[in-house]
């Protein structure tokens, strides 16, 4: 996935250039804007297509305890999607919770706002909500494939608002404070050697003075709580841990506790079966050539001097016959016949047909967190819930087996991104922990794996892929980190491990083949920089909506 970009901009450039409507909306969170486009505001009225928005039965309410340190919940109120057209088929159906407290017709984020949208119905009345009347807005959005030849998907959705009669009261005097975990917690077994903790803000009473908050890890010595009240447990080693968290004021004190247990990681498990591993040079000792095109359908043929060896397509769009005919009719560059690697992405992407949040699909609506760099159809994934998201991981590598792809690659391999991006609090472990069980099963599955981005673990990473996608790492200054795949020379892979590398024409930095630009920037010295050399990677200029219109290869662009 693009830096500047995300994976959902590829299937919206579909949606436009089949000529569909396109109505996105998004499904706020707590602080995080809406769109506010157009289509957005038209998305909640009857769509030009007949895609009818979401139906309510009921009336919405806040039903619970209106106080601070109670749980109030947004009820009465179940939504079914709207009449289809003949032939539409629904992709996913979400409904998403945001709280707000307001004064004097001026709202804000209510106190207790978390990371997860999905999972928000119930809500916690935080300290700062007293005086304050709480609002909650319910949108269901529901995401459609129109019957057409092409891919193409809509958005469309509707809301329900209400507002509290009364405003929340205040905690009870006397007693002692309180607080919770908020935006997750590790499993009761992890591989993750290192955790992030974060806690609500105290609910207590003003009129038994200020609350003091500590922590400690284990049987450490108490720490005073950083503001922003998320602590770290450094480095751990394997066995049981504990964390408590001191809530204490004039009237008392209480402990909030959590345990779990550090496990080692799971060895890298051998490729199962009859496997490609897809080698770093080619019969002429070249960088093996590759063509990206997940925003297409199907991908077009490259043949003659343009022909490749391997085409990255998305899993879900490529159909099993589709792959069966690259890998036996289409024409490579050296092999017989090209191979194929399945595109999936580790983000949540509501325009896949396991994206219903909750029960209905296999992604659980409290790993869902922040929108992925403000584009409402995709959003990070809370990667520590592994066993919570092991069916959604194992219907989708079991998915790209059954199509008959040689390799996956997994997009979005670094949700250990700052929390003000994603949502969450989470490391470098966490995400190991999550990957070694993804490359793992894709190698159980009979595939090899392709690493993605995220330079920082690459070292750890080649233990466990065989080979790596690579993007804008010429424009970035950070190419050096993937050697690390084409220098790791094995049994199966005696030249190395694979690596393709692609640029953007949206850098403006790379210019085409013969254009005039300073030395750096030319076509011919990227390439001789990033493809040449003995660890030289498959390095492409591409158009980011990667939709094949675009593709100007090494050596020469042709």
């Amino acid at each position: 996935m693009a830096r500047q970009t995300t994976g959902i901009m590829a299937a919206v450039a579909l949606a436009i250039g089949a000529g569909g409507p396109l109505a996105v909306a998004a499904a706020s969170t707590a602080g995080a804007a809406t769109t506010a486009s157009a289509a957005a505001r038209a998305s909640t009225r009857a769509d030009a297509g007949g895609i009818r928005p979401p139906v309510p039965a009921g009336r919405l309410r806040i039903a619970g305890d209106l106080r601070d340190g109670g749980a109030v919940t947004a009820s009465g109120l179940t939504w079914r999607p709207g009449r289809l057209p003949a032939g539409d088929r629904l992709l996913s159906f979400e409904v998403a919770y945001a709280w707000q407290a307001c004064r004097g017709g001026s709202c804000s984020a209510g106190a207790d706002s978390t990371a997860t949208p999905f999972a928000a119905r119930r809500y916690v009345v935080g300290h700062a909500d007293v005086g304050r009347l709480l609002r909650v807005t319910e949108t269901a959005t529901e995401v459609v494939q129109p019957r057409a030849a092409a891919f193409t998907f809509r958005v469309v959705h509707a809301a329900r608002t209400v507002t509290t009669a009364a405003a929340a009261a205040g905690y009870p005097r006397g007693r002692r404070p309180v607080s919770e975990f908020v935006n997750g917690l590790p499993e009761a077994r992890t591989g993750s050697d290192q955790e992030y903790f974060q806690v609500d803000p105290a609910h207590y009473s003003s009129a038994d003075g200020p609350v003091v908050q500590k922590f400690r890890i284990d049987h450490g010595t108490w720490q005073a709580m950083p503001q922003r009240r998320v602590f770290f447990t450094g480095t751990l080693r394997a066995g049981r841990h504990r964390v408590t968290v001191l809530t204490s004021d004039a009237a008392g004190r209480t402990r909030l506790s959590f345990g779990w247990r550090v496990v080692r990681l799971p060895a890298p498990l051998s490729c199962r079966g009859t496997c490609w591993y897809p080698p770093h040079l080619n019969k002429a000792g070249r960088p093996m050539r590759w063509d990206w095109q997940i925003g297409r359908t199907f991908p077009r043929q490259r043949t003659g001097r343009r022909a490749v060896d391997i085409y990255d397509i998305d899993g879900f769009l490529t159909t099993k016959a589709q792959v069966r005919r690259i890998r036996t009719a289409w024409q490579a560059s050296t092999l017989a016949h090209p191979r194929t690697v399945c595109y999936l992405d580790l983000a949540w992407e509501d325009y896949r047909p396991d994206g219903t949040p909750g029960p209905g699909g296999l992604f659980p609506a409290a790993a869902l967190g922040k929108i992925y760099f403000g584009y409402p159809q995709e959003r990070w994934v809370d990667f520590r819930q592994l066993d919570a998201l092991k069916p959604m991981l194992n219907e989708r590598i079991s998915m790209c087996a059954r199509k008959g792809f040689d390799a996956v690659e997994l997009d979005d391999i670094d949700s250990f991104s700052p929390p003000s991006t994603t949502g969450f609090d989470l490391t470098p472990g966490d995400a190991r922990n999550y990957l070694a069980y993804a490359f793992n099963l894709i190698h159980a599955r009979g595939m090899t794996a392709m690493w993605k981005n995220n330079p920082s673990l690459a070292r750890w990473g080649v233990r466990y892929a065989d080979g790596a996608v690579v993007e804008e790492c010429y424009v970035y200054h950070e190419c050096g980190s993937w050697h690390v795949f084409t220098a790791d020379r094995t049994k199966a892979q005696p030249t190395g491990k694979w690596v393709g590398e692609a640029e953007y024409g949206s850098d403006h930095y790379v210019c085409n083949p013969g254009q005039r630009c300073a030395h750096r920037r030319s076509f011919a010295t990227f390439c001789r920089v990033e493809y040449a050399g003995p660890n030289g990677y498959a390095a492409v200029k591409f158009d980011v909506d990667l939709n094949g219109k675009v593709f100007l290869p090494c050596p020469r662009g042709t």
